[in-house]
C-alpha cells in the first residue's frame, strides 16, 4: 500500500495525482463539508471524484475555482488550500502509522 502526505512548507510535491489520494488526506469534517455542499461546482467535483479515480491538478483553473468556493463556504481555510497547492509526497508506512501525514 502507498501512503502520502502534503509537502511541507518550502517543499514541492507532486502536483497531479489521483482523487482517491486527495480524498484520503482530508479530515472527516472536511470530507463531510465537501460532499454536503450545495454549491454546484463543489457538488459536481465531489461527484466526479467519488465515481471515478479522477486526476487532481492543484495548479488547474478548476481546482482554483473549486477551492475558492470551498473557502467561501468555510469547508477549507486559505492555509489548508495552500497546503494542498504544495502537492503531495510519498511516505513510508511507519511514518504514516505514526501520524506524520
Amino acid at each position: 500500500m502507498e501512503f502520502y502526505k502534503y509537502a511541507e512548507s518550502g517543499m514541492e510535491g507532486v502536483k497531479v495525482f489521483t482523487s482517491s489520494v486527495w480524498l484520503n488526506l482530508l479530515s472527516e469534517t472536511e470530507m463531510c463539508g465537501f460532499f454536503r455542499s450545495s454549491e454546484q461546482i463543489i457538488a459536481d467535483t465531489a461527484l466526479l471524484m467519488s465515481n471515478r479515480d479522477w486526476l487532481v491538478d492543484v495548479n488547474s483553473t478548476r481546482f482554483d475555482n473549486v477551492m475558492t468556493k470551498c473557502v467561501e463556504e468555510s469547508i477549507f481555510s486559505s492555509d489548508r488550500v495552500s497546503e494542498f497547492k504544495r502537492g503531495i509526497i510519498q511516505i513510508g508506512d511507519v511514518e504514516y502509522k505514526n501520524g506524520s501525514n
